[in-house]
């Protein structure tokens, strides 16, 4: 039987390189001997075993990595099936799940894209769903294969797509997924996909071609029953988590080491968000929010207008000076209540062509809110471009001198808006910022920034 040289290679290279490099003398210490004799077991046939179990349109090959047991999941999941938390699941090459099956994945459970030259993403077919229902002390992993025998890199995979039935603004009404990922798109707003709740999702992402990016996270044309809370996007290639669309609302959100947008909408997203975290680390980013309603079509309607409230976006100097707390262009309305927005290099607010136009009419807000310390490797050192009237708004703030933050923690009751007061689907809360010391959400579950 042939070693899969895909999941393994790391140790045989490692082993190859030290039987040829260290003279043969050394070969005799016992410490060498029982570093070569571990790196040899992961090499050999004996370290590997198989069991297909065909179902079809997709099989599972289960597979024994050195000392651990996998099952390899690949084609399209025509069936109910479960991913179960007592063993690892791999993604080789794009895994689908069809229209009519659900996918459950247990609470715990550690799932890996390969890391070859297919690539590897996991994509919920519009009309199919998946019940992604972890817990604090028991979250959901998506990471690459990698990051259990090397290190892990953004873009090693492709991340994970859900494709829904709601409204878009592309003609036709419906459009394919970047990557070939499935169609996404209809008349549903309130369509429901499933549950993506203690969810993680890191080092997806995977760059294809020009303008045709996978992303960690994707949510195309999701419905308002869709679920989607407690979630984490982490370095990831492209973009955290995209929006394309629809009316699915997100609830507390961490998007952090993204090497481009850490969220991005598009496509006339009309959700609604509460408690989101952005931060950027210093390697790679570009807009901690970056959001568009069509770059063909800025008139497209239904317009992207969502309503947010409670979000911490954080930049870092990754030696551009490019750096974008929150970008609005291309038409897109939206209204953003009790935000902090700070450490970005080049803007903390910004608006572009006919979405600054919608200042003037109320479309485009920014309400109950601190931006401060941005533009510090910006010339003009403005907080706020384009978008002056909104820095005037009394109930806004450029003073450092408000918060206190320990990384993205703390927050300021004074001169917080009430967000259940615009909708009930917000919780009500008394103050600016995402993440209270005293009721941290993000406890147990989020992984940091290493």
């Amino acid at each position: 039987m042939k070693a899969d040289v895909n999941f393994i290679s790391d140790s045989c290279a490692i082993r190859i390189f030290l039987s040829a490099a260290l003279p043969k003398a050394w070969k005799i210490l016992p410490a060498y001997l029982s570093i070569l004799i571990l790196l040899n077991s992961a090499c050999t046939d004996e370290a590997i075993t198989e069991k297909i179990a065909d179902y079809g349109d997709f099989k599972v090959t289960e597979r024994k990595i050195g000392q651990q047991l996998f099952n390899v999941v690949e084609g399209s999941i025509s069936r109910d099936f479960t991913f179960s938390n007592n063993i690892g699941w791999i993604l080789e090459g794009g895994v689908f799940v069809n229209p009519g099956s659900t996918l459950t994945i247990e609470p715990g459970t550690r799932i890996y894209g390969a890391f070859n030259d297919k690539t590897s993403f996991l994509s919920v077919l519009r009309g199919a769903k998946i019940m992604a229902d972890g817990t604090a002390d028991k979250p959901i992993l998506f990471t690459t294969i990698r990051a259990e025998t090397s290190i892990p890199q953004p873009g090693d995979w492709g991340g994970i797509i859900i494709n829904g039935s709601a409204p878009i603004n592309v003609p036709g009404g419906e459009a394919e997924g970047e990557g070939g990922t499935g169609m996404y798109g209809g008349q549903d707003a309130s369509d429901n996909s499933g549950i993506l709740r203690y969810v993680i999702v890191e080092y997806g992402g995977k760059v294809l071609g020009t303008d045709n990016e996978l992303n960690n996270i994707s949510l195309n044309g999701l419905g308002s029953e869709t679920t989607v809370e407690y979630v984490e996007a982490l370095y990831g290639k492209d973009d955290g988590i995209e929006i394309f669309g629809g009316h699915v609302n997100i609830k507390y959100a961490v998007s952090m080491g993204n090497s481009d947008d850490c969220i991005d909408w598009t496509h006339g997203w009309r959700g609604k968000g509460q408690f989101w975290v952005v931060r950027q680390d210093p390697f790679s980013g570009d807009r901690g929010i970056e959001a568009d309603n069509n770059e063909e079509d800025f008139l497209a309607t239904p317009f992207s207008e969502p309503v947010i409230s409670n979000i911490t976006i954080l930049g870092a100097d990754d030696g551009d000076g490019g750096n974008i707390g929150i970008r609005l262009r291309h038409g897109t309305k939206g209204k953003i209540y009790n935000a902090i927005i700070s450490q970005f290099t080049k803007h903390g607010f910004e608006t572009q062509d006919s979405s600054q136009t919608y200042i003037e009419t109320g479309e485009v807000l920014l309400e109950n809110s601190i931006v401060f310390d941005n533009a510090t490797a910006n010339p003009d050192g403005k907080n706020f471009k384009n978008s002056e009237q909104l820095e005037e708004n009394p109930s806004n703030s450029t003073s450092r001198s408000l918060i206190s933050l320990d990384g993205y923690v703390g927050v300021i009751v004074n001169g917080a808006i009430n967000p259940s007061d615009l909708d009930p689907w917000f919780s009500s809360v008394n103050y600016i910022g995402a993440v209270p010391e005293e009721s941290n959400w993000t406890e147990k579950w989020v992984n940091q920034l290493r």
